[in-house]
């Protein structure tokens, strides 16, 4: 006779359904544009935003709102605003701080996402938005001093169980089942040269969006809380 403990069909049911409703947008597989732009068009003049790891790069100056700020748990000098390590219990004066935050390439470097990620809503107000990028089928790429680590990927369903405390999760994958696969053997190359072309979007069309999410680079997102 078998033995059951706990009701572990019943757990997959619910994570069954967490995964369903999340929300699969396939803009950007279909069209060459940067989520970075999507990002600054949401931002009104009057947001508080905290950009991590000032992820924005040379679109950080583009971004227009009332205070804006960046975080990150190494000490650059005159960068970044706040020193933290985003996995700790020392957010308590950031709480409900900002309208938006930005999380751009961040969570993979993070050694506990699922607290990263407790933190980061707890620093946005009720309302807010967490807009951001994670890998999936994508190399390792952590520096040679290890300055910083890289610890994680994530799947359509990991970040559904991620984002489960949020009120609405809407991911957007990163290439194709095509275009991630030459991305992760030419890494550079490919995104610097060749999608220039758009010939990502050509080849990816080959497979349906349901292929081409389980075998993408990684997802942008964009949750609310």
């Amino acid at each position: 006779m078998k033995k059951i403990i706990g009701n572990p069909s019943q757990k997959n049911k619910d994570l069954i359904n967490l995964i369903n409703k999340t929300k699969i947008n396939h803009y950007y597989i279909k069209n060459y544009e940067d989520f970075r732009d999507r990002i600054i068009k949401n931002i009104s003049s009057e947001d508080v935003v905290l950009d991590c790891g000032k992820a924005m790069r040379e679109k950080f100056q583009d971004i227009k709102c009332k205070t804006i700020e960046t975080i990150d748990v190494n000490d650059f000098g005159d960068y970044p605003d706040i020193i933290l390590d985003l996995c700790s219990n020392d957010v308590n004066e950031l709480q409900n701080r900002y309208d938006k935050i930005i999380c751009i390439a961040v969570l993979e470097h993070v050694y506990d996402p699922f607290k990263a990620i407790n933190n980061l809503k707890t620093m946005l107000k009720d309302g807010g938005v967490l807009y951001g990028m994670v890998p999936y089928i994508y190399p390792y790429h952590a520096p040679q001093n290890m300055e910083f680590q890289d610890y994680f990927r994530f799947s359509k369903d990991a970040l559904a169980y991620l984002f489960r405390e949020f009120k609405e999760v809407e991911l957007f994958p990163i290439r194709g089942r095509i275009s991630s696969s030459l991305n992760y053997m030419f890494p550079r190359r490919w995104k610097k040269y060749m999608e220039k072309t758009r010939i990502n979007i050509l080849l990816d069309k080959f497979f349906s969006d349901a292929e081409n999410t389980k075998k993408c680079s990684g997802f942008n997102f964009i949750v609310k809380n």
